[in-house]
């Protein structure tokens, strides 16, 4: 596996040869890994290779020309604004000159490869309880929102369709359970109870989209924490990473799935559900970091539905992993046998946790709201 490695990486445009080659692990989508070039002076350059799973984004070229649009637009902002702090993923190109290297697997498929410059004195966390970092994540992504508030929207595409409507998610598992492929719909019938007494909040953000009452808006759709590059030196944030779900969508879906994915208390696939809940403060310090920058671009329609899109993304999750379990762990990694069962459990508590605290929640919102509207 190092030796094709090593050769697809010689097939982009780098100045040098590979020296070093290192996977990471910590993806559940996609393979990655770091690569270490010895340039023609001597001196040493990191690169991230990535193969695209392609089995989830079915239409890479697409995948790929909305990250091109969308990072050369945010590079274009960054020298508008003199914003020399903050970084945008560079792409590399093949020697060719294309996005993607397409080569064959051992048997016959064709496989998707893509090289990104490697963004120093950086730093991501899986999870983090440094209220802190935590801030300067929703700032992040609230700047990439509001950088791209003026973005064409007919020059991205669906790389992945529906994949944040939750309606169609829940009719997914609704369909799943009838034709339960592996049996397992009977041992997950309290999971099943739970989300069918939630399918009225499942269409709210779509319905309002299609009834033009929510804007569209280039959308992130993967706002966790370990996507944002954060600097060693100061917490604050350097680049938004991972962007291929980058698509027109709702502020909502990001803004959801920020405080689903940095402020629960513990990691989505804890066992431990006692352990399982929204942390407020975690809470506070996100919502603080978007609206400092997205206070002033918000409708009264967005702003109003913030606090239900948190239980409303985190619901959609718990129906994602309840899918992909009844199907037999065909789309999400998994390290064990009931890996997705326990993080289907895990949202679904966190749901709960949600629903206890949403007075206090939107509460909270629209006074943040009101601080960063007045700055």
């Amino acid at each position: 596996m190092q030796e094709k490695i090593s050769k697809i990486v010689n097939m982009f445009n780098i100045d040098g040869i590979p020296v070093e080659i290192q996977k990471n692990n910590s993806g559940i989508i996609n393979n990655t890994y770091k690569v270490t070039f010895k340039q023609d002076d001597g001196t040493l350059k990191d690169y991230l290779l990535q193969k695209i799973n392609s089995s989830v984004f079915t239409e890479p070229y697409k995948l790929m020309k909305n990250i091109e649009g969308v990072t050369n637009y945010l590079k274009k902002k960054l020298i508008a604004n003199n914003d020399t702090k903050h970084k945008v993923l560079e792409i590399i190109k093949t020697k060719d000159n294309q996005s993607l290297c397409v080569t064959l697997s051992d048997s016959g498929s064709v496989e998707y490869y893509r090289m990104y410059e490697y963004i120093n004195n950086a730093i991501s966390y899986d999870r983090s309880t440094d209220t802190s970092i935590v801030f300067h994540t929703g700032k992040a992504f609230g700047n990439f929102q509001k950088n791209l508030s003026d973005y064409p929207m007919d020059k991205l595409d669906e790389t992945i369709k529906d994949f944040h409507d939750t309606g169609k998610r829940f009719q997914n598992l609704m369909r799943d359970i009838k034709i339960d492929p592996k049996n397992r719909a009977i041992e997950v019938a309290k999971e099943i109870v739970f989300v069918l007494k939630r399918e009225e909040i499942c269409s709210t953000i779509m319905s309002k989209i299609w009834s033009k009452d929510l804007p569209l808006r280039v959308t992130h759709n993967d706002t966790k924490v370990n996507n944002v590059m954060i600097n060693k030196d100061n917490a604050d944030y350097l680049a938004v990473i991972d962007l291929d779900t980058v698509m027109p969508g709702s502020m909502l879906f990001d803004y959801g799935d920020g405080i689903r994915s940095t402020s629960s208390h513990s990691s989505e696939d804890s066992t431990n559900l006692d352990e399982v809940y929204l942390d407020l403060e975690l809470f506070k310090s996100y919502t603080d970091g978007y609206l400092s920058e997205m206070a002033p671009y918000l409708t009264n329609n967005e702003l109003s539905l913030m606090g239900e899109s948190i239980r409303i993304i985190t619901l959609e999750l718990a129906i994602r992993f309840l899918s992909d379990y009844i199907n037999g762990d065909t789309y999400f990694k998994i390290d064990y046998e009931k890996h997705n069962l326990d993080r289907a459990r895990n949202q679904i508590k966190l749901v709960e946790d949600i629903e206890s605290k949403l007075d206090f929640i939107n509460q909270y919102i629209n006074q943040s709201y009101t601080k960063y509207l007045e700055k």
